[in-house]
């Protein structure tokens, strides 16, 4: 379990800073917006990837934890929340961000595509919360 929230815990602190970057800020320094559209998609890449970790962290804590083996991420995060591990604000989030992850794989407009990048700051804080509750349950 451990190596799984250490690769968790390695991605989001990368991601949370991405998520937390002003884009007025960059577009100052990259006036070129072929670098901001990489930039963007940089973004995106790393919420994806964060998000997957996250599960995979989640599944490998309950099975230790609790004893369940679940092997779709919502049935994880289902499980997460059932034994009481997460607010229902934060499961309801939690699914959101899955979807979105999802949904990153199959959008081809730029409007669901921005739509998507304004919520990486809540999910950013999320998977903070996350973290924080794995952390304390490893000591």
């Amino acid at each position: 379990m451990d190596l799984r929230i250490a690769a968790f815990e390695e991605a989001l602190d990368t991601f949370v800073y991405l998520a937390r970057i002003d884009l007025a800020e960059i577009r100052q320094m990259l006036p070129d917006e072929r670098l901001i559209d990489g930039f963007q998609n940089g973004r995106a890449q790393k919420f994806e990837y964060t998000t997957e970790l996250c599960w995979k962290a989640l599944k490998a804590f309950l099975k230790e934890k609790d004893g369940i083996d679940e092997a779709a991420p919502k049935k994880v995060i289902k499980a997460f929340y059932i034994e009481g591990y997460i607010t229902e604000d934060d499961y309801l989030l939690l699914l959101d961000a899955i979807e979105d992850r999802n949904r990153l794989s199959h959008i081809y407009d730029a409007e669901t595509f921005n739509r998507i990048l304004a919520r990486l700051p809540g999910y950013a804080a999320l998977f903070e919360r996350i973290s924080a509750h794995l952390k304390l349950s490893q000591e």
